[in-house]
């Protein structure tokens, strides 16, 4: 029955459509990778479970009421810092749009894309990377090929993470000025700690250069061949080394995605700033600069955990107090976090899903089948 289903599906495909590469390692994945993708599945799900009991642990420990009080004091305010988000996140899609030097996109395509991309990483159980692939798709049906936009985003992401390092080194310095030597030996920790991201970020740098990239381009073509996963496929990827390179031969392109990454990381600041202003405990930008820089290194450790369940919320409840502020009110400041990005990222699901529906209604409309009545039978 199943079998005679796909040979009915297949015979509905024009004999060119294929958004795949169909060169060595094309066709259906190996009956291990369905339980591959399960296990990795159940395995996110459980790591965000877990950070939503660790979340509302701290929440219940250090008095629900005074939290969620805190929290509601800012009252309009939240929806203005949801608001403020568009500035950031503005600086990101331009970090991006730079690297794309070869087919022409404008900024507020590339501002979807990336609201959409954030949404993804910030609410589904994706480690918070998966919405880089499928940033990378959207970016396709603005008429990027699946080989650049696939590489820009690599690349971005690459720059982004470099541009977070120095951010949170810079986080760290003023810490040090502000503590002196009474946290010397807390500061060297975090020091170390934070110069732990070099090696990983290096060995990231060189794997794009030596061709890794051509590994995970033929694996990832085979995986979405499947008919199950065709319609969440990249496209076709062939030409993704090639693209990281080009961009890699242009220095002007990577600076300019660097500064303005780095840039997102500093106006980012502004939300600490307000958050706290809102909630009736006004601090300097510094001290904001300092909370935001650290507070999200403490979360991007953590990136295996989706959306940095419940490691966000422990990072500003011990940031806080280093500079004044209690642990409530660290804890109010990260959920005043959290309702933005449900906020937005509500949103951005939901269109996400909209340009996805659309467009997988218009590819089985092409192909001669009414989606309105197709059976499940």
């Amino acid at each position: 029955m199943v079998t005679h289903e796909l040979a009915e599906n297949r015979s509905h495909c024009p004999p060119q459509p294929c958004r795949f590469s169909q060169g060595h390692g094309a066709g259906l994945s190996s009956p291990a990778e369905p339980g591959i993708r399960a296990s990795m599945k159940k395995g996110m799900i459980l790591a965000a479970l877990a950070g939503l009991v660790m979340a509302v642990s701290l929440v219940i420990y250090r008095g629900a009421a005074e939290v969620f009080g805190t929290l509601a004091s800012a009252g309009w305010g939240l929806l203005f810092l949801t608001f403020f988000h568009i500035f950031p996140l503005t600086c990101s899609a331009k970090g991006w749009q730079v690297l794309i030097t070869d087919h022409r996109t404008r900024l507020s395509q590339v501002i979807l894309v990336r609201w959409m991309r954030e949404g993804i990483n910030n609410l589904l159980p994706v480690a918070q990377v998966g919405g880089d692939f499928v940033g990378a798709r959207l970016l396709t049906f603005h008429g990027v090929p699946g080989g650049v936009a696939g590489g820009s985003s690599i690349v971005s992401l690459t720059m982004e993470v470099l541009a977070q390092f120095l951010f949170t080194l810079f986080g760290l310095g003023l810490l040090f000025l502000v503590l002196g030597e009474r946290e010397s030996e807390m500061l060297f920790w975090m020091l170390l700690a934070i110069l732990t991201v070099l090696p990983v970020l290096f060995g990231f740098f060189i794997a794009q250069r030596v061709g890794f990239f051509r590994i995970v381009e033929t694996f990832f073509n085979r995986l979405t061949k499947n008919l199950q996963l065709e319609w969440l496929a990249v496209g076709e990827l062939s030409g993704l080394h090639e693209a990281i390179q080009a961009i890699y031969r242009s220095p002007r392109a990577l600076s300019a995605s660097a500064f303005f990454h780095f840039l997102s990381w500093i106006v980012g600041t502004g939300e600490v700033w307000l958050a706290l202003y809102f909630m009736g405990h006004p601090i300097s930008i510094w001290d904001a600069l300092i909370l935001e820089s650290l507070g999200k290194a403490v979360r991007s450790a953590a990136f295996l955990i989706p959306g940095g369940l419940g490691v966000q919320e422990g990072g500003f409840m011990l940031l806080a107090p280093l500079l004044g502020i209690s642990p409530e009110m660290g804890l109010a400041l990260s959920l005043a976090k959290r309702v933005r990005e449900v906020a937005l990222g509500g949103g951005a699901l939901f269109a996400w899903h909209a340009v996805e529906g659309k467009r997988l209604w218009a590819h089985r409309a092409k192909n001669g089948k009414n989606p309105g009545d197709e059976k499940s039978g």
